[in-house]
């Protein structure tokens, strides 16, 4: 790409970004801080503090950074994420953006964006509602990139930037700069806000309007800080997230009908949870839910969420979908109210399945340091549906009993279903920690299977492991029993990772089963039976050859499979 010479703050040719925002003061540091980071890595994120997710200015920052520096980059574009969590819906945003970028690429140059980028492109992803689920959408190359958030995920501390609120010096300039305050009411608002800029900027057009005085502000605002405060339950920010993950991907969530029968639920329940101005603001969902939370989580009685989770099951119910998100919402409810009120929590599927009897002690036990460190024996893998759920689940722990006879103790005994559970900090880790020490991987094959990120990435994991294990091993390990749970119809194309590796797996010389598995587990006669013996026959003769464990950082790494079938895919 030729480099036009251009003005000190002129964008480049190829760029969306929006105008410098008006009015935004301060932030010089940060912006500072945000293009050094940038020079030592290829991503960084800009969030909210810790905690206080509340929106601080993360993409007026984002935007000023890319005018004030416009001249270090020969491209810049803003991807709008719009807080969206459903990776579908996301995926298809990002997807329309890039078109807009290519056609405007080739439309400036005369040739298609292909390749990688370039060290001197500058992509600014806005508004970003999971900052670690953003990083498979990331191109391949060396532009670099902005992430714009109001949480922190798991970014490494070196590369993020903390958005707090603004000092007084800095409230101040903004509300004389812009709202042509003079220096006495400018120094009371600055007072007033807690240094939020966007509280401050409100209040500063309200009385630049006439419709209010500062004084007036002042005292309205001293009066609330008088009311007693609400109490506000000790709830870790990873079990927050995960809560409000699932209630953004559950049946309540689907549009603003679906809220509102979810919040009359909960009115008809209880008072005083529900901000009655929640349907009638501008917010978006995640901002809604993310109001909710905070009323429920400063509820005095913490059987507040009971309520809540009782709401969730209402109107999944009504609507007939989501039933996955549901019971997940249940049993982060109920854990939550054990650690709060310290009583055992109503038993659960997940919590009676064997990855979560490990990962958290009976109450008073002292761990099993031999126990902690077992890995999963094998790993279930499949698509999540809620049709066949009850199917699968019972299936898993058929093999799990068949193993725990025919496996020898020092292999370990247990398994791993990837059963309830969506983006979060307990979850991922969970699900890393089993597929990355896992002996045998236990793919339930549907034609969606293939489409899944994680059923890819489980399956793209185990192949690398395989791959790395020496060469001059006597024998080539064997980590991956497909079971054709159903069949793809005739004249499905098999993804070639999968045809490839098909071929290199013998179960003994036994004609393998031609039929769906599920027909067999639905059924529950001696052919399930005699299926799983054989199966587990050939996963204990597998687990002969070891298999090492793949290194934690390299599971998120390593590229998807099927990448024929997910055309585009990156």
């Amino acid at each position: 790409m030729s480099v036009p010479r251009r003005q000190p703050r002129q964008l480049p040719p190829i760029s969306n970004l929006p105008p410098l925002p008006a009015p935004f003061v301060g932030r010089d540091e940060e912006i500072a801080d945000t293009h050094q980071r940038l020079t030592d890595h290829v991503t960084v994120l800009v969030h909210d503090p810790e905690g206080r997710p509340h929106g601080y200015g993360t993409s007026h920052l984002a935007i000023s950074y890319g005018h004030l520096y416009t001249l270090h980059y020969q491209l810049i574009w803003l991807f709008d994420c719009g807080q969206e969590t459903e990776p579908a819906r996301l995926a298809d945003l990002l997807a329309k953006e890039t078109k807009r970028l290519s056609e405007a690429f080739e439309k400036s140059l005369g040739e298609p964006l292909v390749g990688p980028t370039a060290a001197d492109w500058l992509f600014i992803y806005d508004n970003v509602a999971e900052p670690d689920a953003i990083r498979r959408h990331f191109p391949e190359g060396n532009a670099r990139i902005l992430v714009t958030s109001r949480f922190t995920g798991t970014w490494d501390e070196r590369q993020r930037v903390s958005v707090g609120p603004l000092g007084r010096a800095e409230s101040v300039r903004l509300l004389k700069e812009n709202m042509s305050l003079d220096q006495l009411q400018a120094a009371c608002l600055a007072d007033t806000f807690g240094g939020h800029p966007k509280q401050i900027v409100r209040a500063g057009e309200a009385v630049l309007a006439g419709r209010v005085t500062t004084e007036e502000i002042a005292t309205v605002v001293e009066i609330a800080w008088l009311a007693p405060p609400l109490r506000r339950a000790g709830v870790p920010d990873e079990v927050r997230t995960s809560l409000r993950s699932c209630l953004l991907r559950s049946a309540v969530c689907r549009d603003s009908g679906s809220y509102g029968r979810f919040t009359e639920a909960l009115r008809r329940r209880t008072t005083g949870i529900v901000p009655r101005d929640v349907l009638t603001s501008d917010m978006t969902m995640a901002e809604r839910v993310d109001v909710l939370l905070d009323a429920v989580f400063e509820q005095e009685d913490p059987a507040a969420l009971r309520v809540m989770a009782d709401a969730v099951e209402e109107e999944t119910e009504s609507s007939g979908s989501g039933r996955q998100m549901a019971t997940t919402v249940r049993r982060i409810v109920d854990e939550l109210m054990e650690d709060l009120r310290g009583t055992p929590a109503p038993p659960t599927a997940l919590a009676r399945h064997p990855a979560r009897a490990r990962s958290v002690p009976a109450s008073g036990s002292v761990p099993d340091p031999v126990a902690e460190k077992e890995y999963p024996f094998f790993f279930t893998s499949w698509h999540n549906r809620d049709a066949d759920g009850d199917e699968v689940q019972y299936f898993h722990k058929l093999l799990e009993k068949e193993v725990a006879v025919k496996l020898p103790a020092r292999l370990g005994k247990t398994g791993f279903l990837d059963w309830n559970m969506e983006p979060g900090t307990k979850w991922e880790s969970l699900l890393v920690e089993a597929i990355r020490t896992t002996r045998i991987l236990v793919p339930l094959v549907t034609e969606d299977y293939f489409t899944r990120e994680w059923c890819r990435r489980e399956w793209a994991v185990m192949v690398q492991r395989m791959a790395n294990v020496d060469s001059a091993q006597a024998q080539e390990p064997i980590a991956i029993l497909p079971v054709f749970w159903v069949r793809p119809m005739e004249g499905w194309r098999t993804p070639d990772d999968f045809g490839l590796y098909q071929h290199r797996v013998r179960w003994d010389g036994e004609k393998a089963y031609d039929g769906h598995v599920y027909d067999l587990v639905r059924d529950k006669g001696q052919p399930l039976t005699d299926y799983v013996r054989s199966l587990v026959r050939a996963m204990v003769k597998a687990a002969a050859t070891p298999l090492p464990p793949l290194d934690r950082p390299k599971v998120m790494r390593v590229p998807l499979a099927f990448r024929d079938v997910n055309e585009g895919s990156r």
